[in-house]
């Protein structure tokens, strides 16, 4: 594997859920690529030094602008140092793979306890919803017992309430047919006494007018004179 330092510290990785702190990565990548181009630098110095000894016609490493030693030149052997970062960059992505099939697993274990938990309160919410039912089954039959208590009380105490006022009314008619009755007897009373004065008078009005009509006869057809009774012989 061939790389560069600048390869290495612009390499991106994907980002799973928990997945590593990018900032941490690119600063040990940053680090990778500063140790690469360090070993790359000594790596090359002697190159550079028997560039300086050769001929004109050799070739020798040149410095790049920034002051880092220029990449070593074609057929170079960095695979040792190339093959320690694959290593690096693999262990990194099996961590990364370690931690994501952790996290997966804590998902799912998460996930069966919300569902569990959600069973619970939902089998706790059922359990509470019939109480609450039963609850109020019973004191709907209570109340309805209540009310039909009630009612019959109400009964009652409308028939007892008419069993008195028919007594009453009874009582009223029996006091008021007596009352009539003495009236009436005290009235056909007073006929009989009004009834027999008036034969009295009728009786006592007959004769006095046979006297009258003696009388009157009497003044129409008066006697004769009686001869008057001589006192002896004369």
């Amino acid at each position: 594997m061939s790389l560069t330092p600048e390869e290495i510290a612009a390499r991106e990785f994907a980002v799973g859920l928990r997945g590593y702190d990018k900032d941490e990565v690119r600063t040990f990548l940053h680090t990778v690529a500063d140790a690469f181009a360090h070993q790359a630098a000594e790596t090359s110095a002697p190159d550079r030094v028997e560039g300086a000894d050769h001929g004109p016609g050799e070739p020798a490493t040149h410095p790049t602008p920034d002051g880092r030693p220029a990449p070593p030149a074609a057929g170079t052997d960095w695979s040792d140092l190339g093959d320690e970062i694959a290593a690096v960059l693999r262990t990194a992505h099996e961590q990364a793979a370690a931690l994501r099939a952790d996290t997966e697993r804590e998902v799912a274990v998460l996930r069966e306890q919300a569902e569990q938990e959600a069973a619970a309160t939902r089998t706790a919410a059922d359990a509470h919803a019939e109480a609450t039912r039963a609850q109020a089954e019973q004191e709907r039959h209570e109340a309805a017992a209540k009310l039909a208590a009630a009612q019959d009380e109400a009964l009652a105490l409308v028939a007892d309430a008419q069993a008195r006022v028919d007594r009453m009314l009874e009582t009223s008619q029996a006091r008021a047919q007596a009352d009539a009755d003495a009236s009436v007897a005290h009235l056909t009373t007073q006929i009989d006494e009004l009834a027999a004065t008036r034969d009295v008078a009728k009786g006592a009005l007959a004769d006095l007018r046979a006297r009258l009509d003696e009388a009157i006869a009497l003044s129409d057809h008066p006697p004769a004179p009686q001869p008057a009774a001589s006192d002896g012989p004369g």
